[in-house]
């Protein structure tokens, strides 16, 4: 659970995180790095990752291997989960570690697979870009929600982009203020901090998680 977020908003979040997975993975070669190449390449890659979401010919199960394939095989699930950890990565031993990272990949894995379902046609348009420094850019895109027939305020996000040798990637992204990384950062110090640093308790606990959560997705797939 990701706290600081509503009921609706939390829907909308994982939406956006769904269509980050699908589509900030992918790099594309710019001729010259520019706040509008940053903010083309998000709208271009957005656009692809909702075709790919409602993609009838597409069941659940296979959406859900495909956002599985790329986060195991794209995502630094190991340096996100290092970075999580903090500083107990410091104090827990090689075998605890080594555990972490098999168990974190899976949970993670798990986590955003089975938010697929909360998917519902939501659509992101750009609408600027900042440049936070050479090669190093914030594209504010607002969700276009078809449920939303009242005319509400646009949900922001926010996908961090940086040109790196010569391809640009999103590499975080934020829903109303809350960034991705930093919020699985807090989620886990969190725990640690209450529990002692206790690795193999974070452990346990992920995998506790990790099972629900694949007994949730066995369930709604019947």
């Amino acid at each position: 659970m990701i706290r600081g977020l509503g009921r609706q908003a939390l829907r909308l979040f994982a939406a956006a995180f769904v269509a980050v997975l699908v589509t900030g993975v992918a790099v594309v070669s710019p001729a010259v790095a520019t706040p509008e190449g940053a903010a083309n390449f998000v709208q271009r890659h957005v656009d692809e990752g909702v075709a790919f979401l409602t993609d009838k010919s597409l069941s659940l199960d296979q959406r859900k291997a495909r956002v599985a394939t790329l986060l195991s095989s794209v995502m630094d699930l190991h340096r996100l989960g290092l970075f999580c950890l903090g500083d107990a990565a410091k104090t827990a031993s090689p075998a605890e570690i080594a555990a972490f990272d098999t168990t974190f990949k899976k949970f993670t894995v798990a986590k955003y697979s089975a938010q697929l379902g909360d998917y519902g046609g939501q659509s992101l348009k750009v609408r600027g870009t900042t440049e936070r420094g050479p090669g190093d850019y914030v594209v504010a895109a607002d969700i276009v929600d078809p449920g939303d027939a009242g005319g509400g305020p646009a949900v922001q996000v926010l996908f961090r982009v940086l040109q790196t040798d010569e391809n640009y990637a999103v590499v975080d992204a934020s829903i109303e203020g809350v960034w991705f990384g930093l919020a699985q950062r807090d989620d886990i110090r969190g725990f640690l901090a209450r529990n002692g640093n206790d690795v193999g308790k974070l452990i346990a606990r992920l995998d506790a998680m990790t099972a629900d959560l694949t007994g949730a997705n066995a369930s709604a797939a019947k």
